[in-house]
């Protein structure tokens, strides 16, 4: 099975005719117009829905699913997650990842594995990498930035932490 991504997330509704606005996780939403259906995720729950239209409007994008056909049928998604499988995604720039990508790697320091990325967090600044320390197991935040990661390998799963610090 083709490995999925979270693209983004429904928040309310749009119109009367069942639309919910879409809010992008990368602000792409080209790929979206591709589309045939998409999965959705809320909490523990899962459903696979048909796309009947997108909309985009300026920065603003609309959908509506096949069978919501009124505001309150689509308030029932708001905050639900849309996942579509990673080849659908939107294709990604010179020094672009997805977050999902990281989750795995190893963190070096001078070359030597000292811990690994368990989870990744919206940060205010940065995308935070969650990072469970080899040495005593404990779970620390290292901020996605040049400042603190250089070289990003993820064809060998390898991060350079360019700041030790952070791991103290």
């Amino acid at each position: 099975m083709e490995p999925l991504l979270a693209t983004g997330v429904l928040k309310g509704t749009y119109g009367v005719e069942g639309y919910i606005k879409f809010h992008s996780f990368s602000e792409e939403y080209q790929h979206l117009l591709q589309l045939q259906e998409v999965l959705l995720r809320h909490k523990a729950n899962e459903k696979q829905v048909v796309i009947d239209t997108v909309r985009i409007k300026g920065n603003d994008i609309h959908i509506k699913f096949v069978g919501i056909d009124t505001p309150e049928e689509a308030r029932l998604l708001s905050g639900w997650e849309v996942w579509i499988p990673r080849s659908k995604a939107a294709l990604l720039e010179e020094g672009e990842y997805y977050a999902a990508d990281f989750i795995g790697c190893h963190i070096l320091v001078d070359k030597k594995q000292v811990g690994e990325v368990i989870s990744t967090i919206d940060g205010p600044q940065a995308l935070l990498l969650e990072v469970r320390i080899t040495m005593d197991n404990r779970v620390c935040l290292i901020p996605f930035m040049d400042r603190y990661v250089g070289t990003v390998d993820l064809r060998n799963k390898e991060l350079e932490l360019l700041e030790p610090m952070l791991l103290s």
